[in-house]
């Protein structure tokens, strides 16, 4: 009975030494990697979401840190993060690591309203904050109703569209001309209207190999389409096998 009794006093009283003794209570948390998000904010959902509940306490214990609730809770309260890792630090502290989205292009969208309403949008096609387009691609998505954290386009094909855009912009035929792809317009799953800044279009098929209709494209420039002519240029269209089709206004 004793050794019985003693050895409950001995769990019990390990058990207060490790959950309520003052030595294991969170006592610092450090945020790590935010750029634009407020240090505080983060910590403050952070700290609400570490908290563990026993019986009738809540219990802000180092050991017993939610740490994938908290770091699920602040990756979902703000659409900037792409990701967050809450981590340990023996024997007090908590270290939430942020990586927060970086803007490759604009997505634009049309209201009911009729007006423009446009958002950064990262890599994995995901808006993340309303901003006018600041110089980079343009993605027009039509008439849309998408929400801060939704990913509007599939990043496979923003990868695309991208690589279509950057090869032509980087090229010595578009730099000599002084063109650029100002903006993409989605129209089908096997359609992009790239809009051409002297107000000409080309399109491309997602689906199909990006470099060669980046290829056709200079050949076309080049070799078919005299410089006089260019101004009154409607379309290209690249969208079929090895033919570059092409239409004047």
């Amino acid at each position: 009975f004793w050794f019985g009794f003693l050895g409950f006093l001995f769990v019990g009283g390990a058990a207060y030494g490790i959950f309520f003794t003052p030595f294991f209570q969170i006592e610092r948390i450090v945020v790590a990697g935010n750029v634009k998000i407020p240090e505080e904010s983060v910590r403050e959902i952070a700290q609400t979401h570490l908290i563990r509940k026993f019986l009738f306490f809540e219990m802000n214990n180092f050991l017993l840190a939610n740490t994938s609730a908290a770091a699920e809770k602040v990756k979902d309260a703000f659409s900037e993060i792409e990701s967050a890792e809450v981590q340990r630090e023996f024997p007090d502290s908590i270290l939430v690591t942020v990586r927060e989205r970086q803007r490759i292009a604009s997505w634009c969208q049309e209201k009911e309203d009729t007006t423009r309403q446009c958002f950064a949008l990262d890599a994995h096609g995901v808006i993340f904050e309303e901003k006018e387009p600041g110089g980079g691609l343009i993605i027009n998505g039509g008439k849309e109703n998408a929400q801060l954290g939704e990913q509007v386009i599939d990043g496979e094909l923003l990868g695309k569209i991208l690589s279509f855009s950057q090869q032509l912009d980087a090229s010595a035929l578009f730099g000599e001309i002084g063109l650029r792809v100002s903006s993409a317009t989605l129209v089908s799953k096997e359609r992009v209207n790239a809009n051409i800044s002297e107000g000409w279009e080309i399109y491309l098929n997602p689906t199909e190999n990006i470099d060669w209709q980046v290829t056709k494209v200079k050949l076309v420039l080049e070799k078919e389409i005299p410089s006089a002519k260019r101004p009154f240029l409607e379309y290209i269209d690249l969208r079929f096998g090895d033919q570059a089709y092409i239409k004047y206004r």
